[in-house]
């Protein structure tokens, strides 16, 4: 094997190192919008809780001053009940009377079904209240180790990116150039081998003098196909014998 196409190789692990470094970075990022999104939901669900509660007791209250309204009533109606010489006005005030119980009734009744909503609401809250403060712990413990595998894969690009510089120093400027074309557009597999006759970038035939001179060339060759940079294997004999 070529000096060169040694050196391109070793060029090809640390770019493939520091895309991969980078992937993972962003995936991290991903990772700490879900952690912040699970915090977030739980922080909604306490304070949906808490304004549920806080509603019904408003309800329950607003129950309590409509059942001591007609409670005043009553005692203004008994009042003027005892006072009126009038029979038919006397029945209006017991009426009346009768309708303000049945509204205290109906109140209470109510109200019960309010207070009942409310003990169930306490429970929701403290689960709730449970849920943000897990959702919480999670997220501090969550982000610091997210923040440390970041901090980790950085400095792994970083020492990579020396030592790349120092590989690529080794490689002529025209080579160098087409090799990082062809990193600029994403190619994983930029220094390929060739496999029965196929480049093992694009797997396309390769033309059969193509194959046949790559074994003693003494220069970089590439894929009249893709451009990779191709070299020679063993399993191009395999090619060579079927011939």
């Amino acid at each position: 094997m070529l000096e060169i196409i040694e050196t391109l190789l070793v060029l090809q692990d640390r770019d493939r190192t520091i895309v991969q470094g980078r992937a993972e970075i962003d995936g991290l990022e991903i990772e700490r919008v879900s952690v912040n999104e699970r915090s977030a939901s739980a922080e909604a669900a306490q304070a949906s809780a808490e304004q549920a509660g806080k509603e019904l007791e408003v309800k329950k209250n607003a129950l309590e001053v409509d059942a001591a309204g007609e409670q005043t009533k009553i005692i203004t109606y008994s009042k003027q009940q005892l006072e009126t010489k009038d029979n038919t006005q006397y029945r209006a005030f017991v009426k009346q009377i009768e309708d303000c119980k049945k509204n205290i009734s109906n109140f209470e009744t109510d109200e019960l079904m309010v207070l009942e909503e409310m003990d169930a609401q306490t429970e929701t809250l403290k689960q709730t209240r449970a849920d943000l403060d897990a959702a919480n712990h999670d997220k501090a413990t969550a982000l610091s180790e997210i923040d440390e595998r970041e901090t980790n894969l950085q400095k792994q690009i970083g020492e990579t990116e020396i030592l790349r510089a120092e590989t690529a120093a080794q490689i002529d400027e025209d080579t160098l150039a087409r090799y990082d074309r062809l990193l600029k557009k994403g190619r994983a597999n930029i220094v390929v081998d060739v496999e029965h006759g196929a480049c093992g970038g694009c797997h396309m035939k390769l033309p059969t003098s193509d194959v046949a001179n790559l074994k003693s060339s003494q220069e970089v060759n590439y894929c009249p196909n893709c451009s990779c940079i191709i070299y020679y294997t063993r399993d191009m004999n395999l090619e060579s014998a079927g011939a």
